[in-house]
């Protein structure tokens, strides 16, 4: 279905960041935004509570969005960062 809405230029420049981002359609990314808050509000009327979907995820669904998060996404740690996680674990787990 199409549907024609208004929404403030400062959300839409978001939106279109999102989309370059995620190398999306403005649509998707809305569709995607709409999606998550339909879901998320009848999660509210089931428990009575705010809380995301994903803290009720099993572990294959955290996964699974992981993966898809890391394919979509630069996930390399830069050597910097890497040489300094290795050298604080080894003063960590080095006895004397």
């Amino acid at each position: 279905m199409e549907v024609t809405v208004t929404i403030p230029d400062s959300l839409f420049e978001r939106v279109d960041s999102l989309a370059c981002q995620q190398d999306k359609s403005h649509s998707a990314v809305v569709v995607q935004a709409l999606q998550y808050l339909v879901d998320s509000s009848h999660k509210v009327v089931q428990t009575g509570t705010i809380r995301p979907s994903w803290l009720s995820w099993s572990d294959e669904e955290i996964t699974r969005s992981l993966n898809e998060f890391a394919a979509e996404h630069d996930t390399t740690v830069d050597p910097g960062s890497a040489s300094a996680q290795t050298r604080a674990l080894q003063d960590k787990w080095e006895w004397d």
